[in-house]
């Protein structure tokens, strides 16, 4: 009997040298897909979360104030003032902001401050944050109860954004100071 050694052969070697190759080709592709799907996912999301930051803002807004709201519907847009509201951007206790669309692109500002009308004067200090530009809808309705409120928001080549407050509560009751021992109370209607 011969003592036979076994061995890969020099063609069985190629051509598990050509399969793995093709392997890793198909590997590398499907990756490169991978990356480029999570790239777009990823712009995709955080284009959203930049749209979602405004809606949020202006949702708080509306749940901090004392729901005593001005709607007012300038050209196609509405503007929103709110008189009274502690959701601050800017670390005021309590802040006046309006919310309006500056006519140059359609920009959707949001003006915060202490006391200040419209428009602007120059002994008046504001902030005013730009939350959207080329906005195509800026509305804001509220219900004939002034329980309820209707946010629409919409930028040009988006989806349009919509949100409802319920169960809003109605203005508090007006505080009348007792002269005589002065203590305040609550005028009842």
């Amino acid at each position: 009997m011969k003592n036979r050694k076994s061995a890969f052969t020099l063609v069985e070697v190629l051509i598990s040298i050509t399969l793995l190759s093709l392997v890793l080709m198909a590997l590398y592709k499907s990756a490169d897909i991978l990356r480029n799907s999570n790239l777009h996912l990823f712009k995709y999301l955080e284009k959203s979360s930049n749209n979602l930051k405004g809606t949020n803002t202006l949702y708080m807004d509306l749940i901090h104030s004392d729901h005593n709201l001005t709607i007012q519907k300038d050209d196609k847009f509405y503007r929103l003032i709110m008189n009274h509201t502690t959701n601050s951007l800017h670390g005021l206790s309590v802040a006046k902001v309006v919310w309006l669309v500056y006519k140059e692109n359609n920009t959707l500002l949001r003006i915060e401050g202490g006391y200040f009308h419209l428009p602007l004067k120059s002994e008046e200090r504001v902030e005013i944050d730009v939350i959207a530009k080329n906005l195509e809808l800026f509305k804001i309705y509220k219900s004939k109860k002034k329980d309820k409120i209707l946010a629409m928001i919409k930028i040009k080549g988006e989806e349009a954004q919509l949100f409802m407050i319920k169960n809003l509560p109605l203005k508090p009751p007006p505080v009348k100071k007792n002269i005589k021992n002065g203590v305040k109370s609550v005028l009842k209607p």
